[in-house]
């Protein structure tokens, strides 16, 4: 008997799936974080490395009844992300032939559907994949929150916290926003929360004033929904440079073209909406079928592997 593994490795755990063959679920195991970035490339490969010892031992098998191994790895984001991940992963004792790396972002789109189509997260951090129906992959940001993740939720709560500092400096007028941030650090007047807001070093500490932004915005604050209102168009503008380029690359037996939805900012908010018009707004010569995030990522990993075995996407 063969099985396929789907491995998402987060900023924060990684969860692994095994399959059989027709994609029955056998086995899951969670393990630590596999983001090198976060915690270092010997802890990356210690938490995979444990993850398929555990899986080996449960189900009796080794490495050669693994047909195929999809890994969706948060910070796999350039070709010396690959070498240095594929590395460590090659250390535990896989077939290089039979492992198909990619970004976590990946996982995702095959969660919910097959190629062609988009996949938009906007979680802590933002990036916007496009996915061809040979497999091949296309991306705009999630380059680092200094330079990029436009449209992310560190992207909003940067926002709200550059607005309250200008309230507190008297340089802009109040919003029932500002007293929602101050109750949000338990502090007991602006003066002590500009001080507080100076300190902050974790990123998603600020990328946490999001789902504050989304509530006001769906109570009506004038302010929250202005700053939802920027960031969507940023975000829509990264993904209509996607969508064209999935446009033009698909066959004429697919008129309509699915983009999923990920992460915590579009989980059903009013964020996600504004996304949606604007996208439909900018094409409205194509069906765009929308799709929020409801099966988990490392599903994905294993209906991948399933079209890599069937040979239906290539092997990178």
């Amino acid at each position: 008997m063969k099985y396929l593994i789907s491995i998402d490795g987060g900023g924060t755990k990684t969860k692994f799936c095994v399959s059989d063959l027709d994609g029955n679920i056998l086995k899951e195991h969670t393990t630590g974080s596999t983001n090198y970035k976060s915690v270092g490339i010997q802890k990356t490969y210690e938490n995979i490395n444990n993850g398929f010892e555990k899986i080996l031992e449960d189900l009796h098998i080794d490495y050669n009844d693994i047909e195929y191994t999809v890994f969706g790895i948060s910070g796999c984001d350039s070709p010396n992300d690959y070498r240095i991940i594929m590395k460590a992963i090659l250390k535990v004792g896989l077939n290089k032939e039979k492992i198909y790396l990619v970004n976590d972002a990946v996982l995702a789109f095959y969660a919910q559907t097959d190629a062609p189509g988009l996949v938009i997260v906007a979680g802590t951090g933002s990036i916007v994949l496009g996915i061809r129906e040979d497999g091949d992959i296309y991306r705009v940001g999630g380059w680092g929150y200094n330079f990029s993740d436009l449209g992310s939720g560190y992207d909003i709560g940067r926002k709200v916290l550059k607005k309250v500092l200008l309230y507190c400096d008297e340089c802009i007028e109040y919003s029932d926003l500002f007293d929602c941030v101050l109750d949000f650090f338990n502090a007991d007047s602006f003066k002590k929360l500009t001080y507080m807001i100076t300190e902050i070093n974790n990123n998603v500490e600020i990328a946490n004033l999001a789902s504050l932004v989304i509530d006001c915005a769906e109570r009506g604050d004038k302010l929250a929904v202005e700053i939802l209102r920027e960031s969507s168009i940023e975000l829509s503008k990264l993904a209509q440079v996607i969508l064209s380029k999935i446009s033009n690359s698909m066959k004429n037996n697919k008129s309509e073209i699915d983009i999923v939805l990920s992460g915590g900012t579009l989980n059903r908010t009013i964020y996600a909406q504004m996304l949606i018009n604007n996208l439909r707004e900018e094409n409205t010569d194509k069906k765009l079928k929308f799709i929020l995030q409801e099966n988990q990522p490392v599903y994905g990993g294993i209906r991948l592997a399933i079209a890599l075995a069937n040979r239906r996407v290539k092997h990178g």
